[in-house]
């Protein structure tokens, strides 16, 4: 047989390939491989030759058509605690919280305008009145927004990195016990214990979808389906139809974001409802101690007629477990309804503008449904 070995490298990229056989197709098996967009070009062309490309040591799991190794862009455990990355979420936390109180202080204030100028036209305050209470309104307001502004980006930020711990996690529990592509879940060969090898490429493909990244994901679609055009605009869907690019991109990112927005909404869902039962606990233990120091100390008639009012509303504990049933499965219903909604509104923006399309339109769609449901 023949086997040649090349190595091909594009500024930051670069490719080790070893040739078996004749090609008719020939056997690639990859040795080694840095993504790059001009590489990610020559798998494409490659798998339209029929190539096969393989990736050594991996027993032999195929390379994604954009030439990705499966579960590439998979995070690494507290990946997020490095100093570039803790920089960045860092800063954007902090961007959307200062620009979220900043777009709330405008609105409110225009508001209190709105009500001041009302009173002028109806003749109850003289517009120097009006001048007065708006500028006491914004020293107030501004002031007191601002004192807040620390502890909610620092509670946004204990939140975000909340998410992303739990999003390990359960890729680890994923990996490791559900679909057994992690550590030695798996034997060498392959396999699943007790499964085949063909079950064993499927669940890495499961992983693989679970962890794309989005913004990536975004970019190399779109790159493929455009070298893919057969005439402007036009290429063949995976049904063998005839189709738009852009409904093919939209389609294909849907899907996408789908799959990778699960785990990162069930993180997100864990954290709510742990806040809610938190809030729920924080209120009854309250409560509980209040009618205790009032039963203790009931002198006065004032507090008889506070004994009086919270007899009337008992300390009910299956009450409490009904409501927190319900805003349970509402917060569930929403959570839901915003994968769905962040899911569309990804793939629109890819088609836009793929790469940040992609994630703003995630954005919008998530708490466009928020601001409707929550």
């Amino acid at each position: 047989f023949r086997a040649d070995v090349h190595c091909q490298s594009t500024g930051p990229g670069y490719s080790v390939t070893m040739v078996i056989g004749s090609p008719n197709p020939p056997l690639q098996v990859v040795l080694g491989s840095l993504s790059s967009d001009t590489i990610s070009k020559q798998c494409v062309a490659a798998s339209r030759d029929n190539s096969t490309a393989y990736i050594l040591g991996t027993s032999g799991l195929k390379l994604k058509i954009d030439g990705r190794v499966p579960m590439e862009d998979r995070k690494a455990s507290l990946s997020q605690f490095r100093p570039k990355s803790l920089l960045l979420s860092t800063v954007r936390v902090a961007a959307i919280n200062t620009s979220s109180t900043l777009s709330t202080y405008f609105s409110d204030q225009l508001q209190s305008e709105q009500d001041n100028e009302k009173l002028v036209d109806d003749g109850e305050i003289t517009p120097y009145e009006a001048d007065e209470m708006n500028e006491e309104w914004e020293t107030r307001e501004w002031q007191k927004r601002m004192d807040v502004l620390p502890s909610k980006i620092g509670y946004a930020l204990l939140r975000f990195h909340t998410c992303t711990v739990l999003m390990r996690f359960y890729e680890f529990i994923v990996g490791r016990y559900i679909l057994c592509v992690d550590g030695n879940a798996r034997l060498e060969g392959g396999s699943i214990p007790g499964r085949g090898n063909s079950t064993y490429e499927h669940s890495v493909d499961v992983m693989d979808k679970l962890t794309r990244d989005p913004f990536q994901a975004s970019l190399r679609t779109s790159q493929i389906l455009h070298n893919q055009e057969h005439s402007p605009g036009k290429v063949i869907s995976s049904d063998g139809k005839e189709t738009s690019t852009s409904s093919e991109l939209y389609k294909k990112m849907y899907t996408t974001c789908l799959w990778a927005n699960i785990i990162p909404f069930l993180a997100e869902l864990t954290v709510q409802h742990g806040v809610l039962l938190y809030g729920y606990g924080v209120y009854y233990m309250e409560k509980k101690r209040r009618r205790k120091n009032r039963e203790m100390d009931n002198s006065d008639s004032e507090e008889q007629c506070n004994d009086e009012q919270d007899e009337a509303e008992p300390v009910d504990e299956s009450a409490y477990a009904l409501s927190i049933l319900f805003r349970s499965c509402h917060l569930t219903f929403s959570r839901g309804v915003s994968l769905i909604a962040a899911s569309v509104g990804g793939a629109a923006g890819s088609v836009i503008y793929p790469g940040w399309g992609a994630i703003f339109g995630t954005q919008i769609g998530d708490t466009s449904v928020g601001a409707l449901l929550d």
